[in-house]
């Protein structure tokens, strides 16, 4: 099994058969090197964690380009595709707690919640912001458009005796029981500094084989910037050295 990271929170996962992607989204910043949308044709199924742009700006796009591929999303962001021209036959409705088979594929739905952006992340980018106004104005009033309605999910993957853990923002649902042990974490690292400290009791609890940290790329400036992971690496490699910490390089396979 193949996991491939094509920047922001977009991950694909190919087991040789069956392809299936999660929040494609093509990057807005012409200084670091973006996937093109034709790089998203082809899977089997697209899956969305939430309804922010940097997750489904690019599923209309891509719906035209690749006429086939269902896309399985919440109520929210499905509202914001139809009204964005995607065809309401081609979306899949889904909720916390359904399981669908896509190939040799299990993916379980699980509840999740958004991370809080920190005052500190914020201020960092202000500077950006005065200077990139017009961007940040097109940028907000999108961000209007696409809200995602308290409606977070994480998804559990499971093939080849293998079982994966995707999220596409951290903060843990209240109550909420995730996998322990599994094969890979797949950790989104963006909109705060203190990623570290949120994520230690997670990792504790459910001790993840390896972590693969994505979501900290400069995406869409000016209210995105590159977040450092080398703390995050320190962090784990103090508390637990048997994990793997791994960070992608964008479109290079990583084997499962």
């Amino acid at each position: 099994m193949k996991i491939t990271w094509y920047g922001t929170a977009t991950v694909g996962i190919d087991d040789g058969e069956t392809k299936i992607l999660f929040d494609p989204f093509v990057r807005m910043n012409k200084r670091i090197e973006t996937t093109p949308l034709e790089g998203f044709a082809g899977f089997d199924a697209v899956f969305v964690t939430h309804g922010h742009l940097d997750h489904i700006y690019s599923i209309p796009a891509l719906a035209q380009v690749d006429r086939d591929v269902p896309i399985y999303c919440t109520q929210t962001p499905k509202n914001t595709l139809v009204g964005r021209g995607v065809p309401e036959e081609r979306i899949r409705l889904i909720r916390p707690d359904d399981e669908f088979q896509i190939g040799a594929f299990t993916v379980r739905v699980r509840r999740f919640r958004h991370i809080i952006f920190d005052p500190i992340y914020i201020l960092t980018v202000v500077p950006k912001c005065v200077v990139m106004f017009p961007r940040l104005f097109w940028q907000a009033y999108m961000n209007l458009k696409m809200p995602e309605g308290g409606e977070i999910v994480a998804y559990e993957i499971e093939a080849e005796g293998k079982k994966i853990f995707l999220t596409g923002s951290f903060r843990a649902f209240p109550g909420e029981v995730y996998p322990e042990n599994v094969d890979l974490f797949v950790l989104a690292n963006g909109g705060s500094v203190f990623v570290p400290e949120k994520v230690k009791g997670f990792i504790d609890r459910y001790r993840p084989k390896k972590i693969l940290v994505d979501h900290f790329d400069n995406a869409f400036p000016p209210v995105t910037r590159t977040v450092s992971v080398e703390r995050l690496k320190k962090t784990v490699a103090k508390r637990h050295p048997e994990i793997e910490f791994i960070v992608p390089t964008v479109c290079e396979p990583i084997e499962l």
